[in-house]
């Protein structure tokens, strides 16, 4: 997520980009928009606020996306394209598996659960090792900048790879993932957290119970803390307490 401060004139060419309204109760938001499914995803959006001092803050999920659009840059064709997601954000227990698929062969890694841990969560350490995981894909996968789009999901753990896959010259969209890449990275998810130890992995994305979730994975850690904690990503607020 990118949150910048904006003038007058560059709200103004925002609104003059035409790209869908999006409803927005909150009286604080002057303007709140969507990808259009042509100069940028569904799944892209942009949002600005005015807050109590007049001032205002652009909330965006790509800043890039929105610079190219204000630019009149159109999208770029690319002879290939690579989609990449990520599973295990919203689960209590293990690392985080970044996936990547060319529409046939799916490659997957783990940013390991260390990363969600201590010091090294407060760092933030798991941004830079999704990144190198993401490139490390893209490269099993034969890719090269040149020739190849990246379509990527919005999840929070990918804002490092965003950057880094630009850093190495990748033309790079935020999209929605669904399909072959979603379907198979959780199954892969769902048998990695079956290998620590935990039989009742529940995708959060299908559930309504979150709270019971975490709490049945508490209740799974207490029965042997000495062994199962090192498991949990403890450096969530929930864990502290």
């Amino acid at each position: 997520m990118n949150v910048v401060t904006i003038d007058e004139k560059c709200l103004e060419r925002i609104r003059k980009l035409g790209l869908p309204m999006v409803k927005d109760n909150n009286p604080y938001v002057v303007l709140s928009v969507r990808g259009d499914g042509v100069r940028a995803s569904e799944k892209w959006n942009a949002k600005i606020y005015r807050d109590s001092r007049g001032r205002l803050k652009l909330v965006t999920v790509d800043l890039k996306t929105l610079m190219d659009m204000l630019e009149g840059q159109a999208p770029v064709k690319k002879a290939r394209t690579i989609w990449v997601d990520d599973a295990g954000w919203g689960f209590p227990l293990g690392g985080v598996m970044i996936g990547a698929t060319d529409g046939v062969r799916v490659e997957t890694a783990v940013v390991p659960v260390e990363c969600f841990q201590g010091e090294r969560f407060k760092r933030k350490e798991y941004l830079k090792q999704a990144a190198t995981a993401t490139l490390g894909l893209l490269e099993r996968l034969g890719a090269r900048p040149e020739d190849t789009l990246v379509e990527i999901c919005t999840g929070y753990v990918n804002v490092g790879s965003k950057e880094a896959l630009r850093k190495a010259g990748y033309d790079v969209r935020v999209a929605e993932i669904a399909g072959l890449l979603q379907e198979e990275l959780e199954k892969r998810f769902a048998e990695y957290v079956r290998k620590l130890g935990y039989p009742g992995y529940v995708d959060p994305k299908t559930t309504h119970d979150s709270k019971g979730t975490f709490e049945g994975i508490v209740k799974w850690i207490e029965e042997s803390p000495e062994g199962r904690m090192r498991l949990a990503k403890t450096g969530w607020r929930r864990f502290k307490r």
